[in-house]
């Protein structure tokens, strides 16, 4: 059987091979109901478009890498998935990079990953985005990128970033609404943006509402190092009844430690995370979900980061 092509949509939906291929590619400037009429067309037809014609067309791969160090399992795959959604709506494909921050060849492995994937453009979340020997082997590779919320926003580089700090502000309210005015904060790493913009956020507004911070400890945003981050505030008899970990992964290992110390959640303390990760509602009691605005805010940033590579020549 013969395999359908772009002509015989052209023939069947009444409209120019052009028109076919701006619908396909989810390019804008094409009324919707010529692009329901394609759509339908391209249902029945079983039309596949044919990759490699379409590349060279075109003069790109439509494989848009994701970067990822993998700090936080949940917020990667959160991350990984809104990012092949919103490629595959945009007529892409995900390719999704693994780069080992313990490994002192960070430029070997960027190296390797751009000499076999033939990507268009790549998107680059943090820590990565921080990493100055990566970011140059980009630019040497002439690779179109995006930065989500690197600390220098002065790179020259596209980037797009959230406002972490009306959320924190809106936590700290909610808390002190409910009679906390001793806190602790486990913050995560110093090279991640959004790592010291919520610390940060989180000290002005605490103190804002005249409250006070007894007890600062640090994580890397992972479970594990949320659970000793809280057996440490609990072995030392921290006197705070609201801890806040600047994401949800950590906060998950804070309510384990107090679960391990026998301290009753939310009863004896409060524990707070970021990101409104589905980590969140996996904990015993669950996070408190006063941030459920960054899952839009995180598509629209995804949606922000895919323009500039789709732009791209």
């Amino acid at each position: 059987m013969r395999r359908p092509t772009i002509i015989d949509v052209v023939r069947h939906a009444g409209v120019s091979w052009k028109t076919v291929a701006r619908v396909v590619n989810r390019e804008s400037g094409v009324r919707s109901d010529t692009i329901v009429r394609v759509d339908a067309w391209i249902a029945a037809l079983a039309y596949r478009p044919n990759t490699a014609a379409r590349a060279l067309a075109a003069d790109r791969t439509y494989l848009i890498g994701v970067l990822s160090a993998a700090l936080s399992a949940h917020y990667s795959v959160a991350f990984s998935y809104g990012a092949a959604e919103l490629c595959l709506q945009r007529g892409h494909h995900l390719v999704l990079g693994r780069i080992d921050m313990d490994d002192p060849d960070v430029v070997g492995q960027m190296d390797r990953m751009l000499r076999t994937a033939d990507l268009h453009g790549v998107i680059v979340p943090p820590p990565l985005c921080n990493n100055s020997a990566l970011l140059d082997t980009l630019a040497r590779w002439e690779m179109p990128a995006v930065l989500i919320d690197p600390i220098d926003q002065k790179c020259g580089l596209p980037l797009v970033q959230i406002d972490d700090e009306v959320g924190v502000e809106e936590l700290v309210a909610y808390a002190v609404r409910l009679g906390h005015r001793t806190f602790a904060i486990v913050e995560g790493p110093p090279d991640h943006r959004a790592s010291t913009t919520r610390s940060a956020a989180f000290h002005t507004a605490v103190a804002r509402h005249g409250c006070s911070i007894s007890r600062r400890e640090h994580g890397a945003f992972t479970f594990y190092s949320g659970f000793a981050a809280g057996q440490r505030l609990l072995a030392d008899g921290a006197n705070a009844s609201f801890v806040f970990a600047t994401n949800d992964d950590m906060a998950a290992g804070v309510i384990a430690a107090a679960g391990q110390a026998r301290v009753r959640v939310p009863e004896d303390l409060s524990v707070a995370g970021f990101d409104d990760s589905d980590v969140a509602q996996l904990t015993w009691p669950p996070l408190p979900p006063f941030v459920s605005r960054l899952r839009k805010s995180r598509r629209q940033r995804l949606t922000c980061s895919h323009e500039p590579i789709q732009r791209s020549p």
